[in-house]
């Protein structure tokens, strides 16, 4: 699931280009998705708690309390929980993860989420009959992004708005940021207000708001667009301008990758064991085994649904399996979840602990 990154050169639109085939992306979020493991109701992150947040006070200027409402890519149906707290009562959800109606009916008590993909949501939900649409945390997992678009909005009524979230791509330096962490496995389409604006204005759609919303340290922030079928008075010019801070993105990015594996380099173990199976680690593994790094003995991972499969040579075991390795140094390959995985390390096993942030 690798890939290049590229800018158009008619429009300036960032991207993933040579992507592997759209069905290795089904197969991804069928099988290893994150999505739909999920804590208690009451550990909610503050940053997603503000997404949710900005999106329903979006949305109550726009929908009536009767609306009907439809969020596709619902995960275990947080925005769900919160639109229906704010009163809206009609509403119903799709994601493409195994577990997400069960994670929806336990963490919200929600009974409307399906499983299926957005290719198959015109089939499993009567989307001419919404008035909004829902993609939060969506388009920018969309390996087949204009073609997805053009049959959702074919298949949504006339009166039906969009509602958008994405990372801000103006905003990927402007906190303490992982590196390449905006460039997962899964984020393979990046949006500027600009580029948001004019992808939906070529599919016939105005914006009615745009607005960035800044998040806590350790989350990129987000672009919130709503949109309603035009008439568009103009698509805005195509531009190639570089402004949205791409080019700085990525050299910082590698300066902190390069500084990363210093630290492991420079580790006196003899042993050493990631924990973290996630998109910083599919980063990080081949830069190590590029480099002739031989001490890794095994890798380590909380997500059951990776248990079992392997990410390079390394394969991937849940975190009790640390007691095989008792004088192995702890590598914690992330940024977001360094602190809470280092606490509770040291708390529970006594092998030395290399943080890398």
């Amino acid at each position: 699931m690798s890939y290049h990154v590229a800018r158009c050169a008619a429009c300036g639109f960032v991207f993933a280009d040579q992507l592997p085939s759209p069905a290795t992306y089904a197969a991804y979020y069928r099988s290893l998705s994150k999505y739909d493991i999920a804590p208690g109701t009451g550990d909610i992150a503050p940053a997603d708690a503000l997404r949710c947040d900005t999106a329903v006070a979006l949305l109550r200027a726009h929908a009536e309390p009767d609306a009907r409402i439809a969020d596709l890519g619902c995960g275990s149906g947080m925005l769900l929980g919160a639109l229906r707290a704010a009163g809206w009562s009609r509403l119903a959800g799709i994601d493409p993860a195994p577990g997400a109606p069960e994670q929806a009916d336990r963490q919200f008590g929600l009974d409307c989420v399906r499983c299926g993909t957005l290719e198959q949501a015109p089939a499993l939900l009567d989307l001419s009959a919404m008035d909004v649409v829902c993609l939060t945390g969506v388009l920018e997992h969309l390996p087949r992004l204009r073609e997805d678009l053009e049959a959702l909005t074919a298949a949504i009524g006339h009166q039906t708005h969009i509602l958008v979230e994405v990372p801000a791509l103006e905003h990927f330096a402007n906190h303490p940021f992982e590196p390449y962490g905006e460039l997962s496995l899964e984020h393979i389409q990046y949006y500027s207000a600009e580029s948001l604006t004019r992808l939906f204005a070529t599919l016939g759609f105005t914006s009615l708001s745009s607005m960035i919303v800044d998040l806590p340290p350790g989350y990129c922030d987000s672009l919130f667009g709503l949109f309603a079928r035009g008439p568009v008075a103009a698509i805005p010019s195509a531009s190639t301008d570089t402004t949205d801070g791409i080019e700085d993105y990525l050299a910082q990015s590698e300066a902190m990758t390069r500084a990363n594996l210093g630290r492991i380099a420079a580790c006196p173990a003899k042993t050493l064991v990631i924990y973290g199976a996630g998109s910083h680690t599919a980063r990080l593994l081949p830069r190590l085994l590029d480099a002739g790094e031989s001490r890794l003995a095994g890798l380590v991972d909380s997500n059951p649904n990776l248990h079992g499969k392997k990410l390079g040579p390394l394969l991937i075991e849940a975190p009790e399996a640390l007691v095989r390795y008792p004088d192995a140094t702890i590598v914690v390959s992330s940024f977001r979840t360094q602190q809470a995985i280092s606490d509770a390390l040291r708390t529970s096993r006594p092998n030395p602990v290399l943080t890398l942030y």
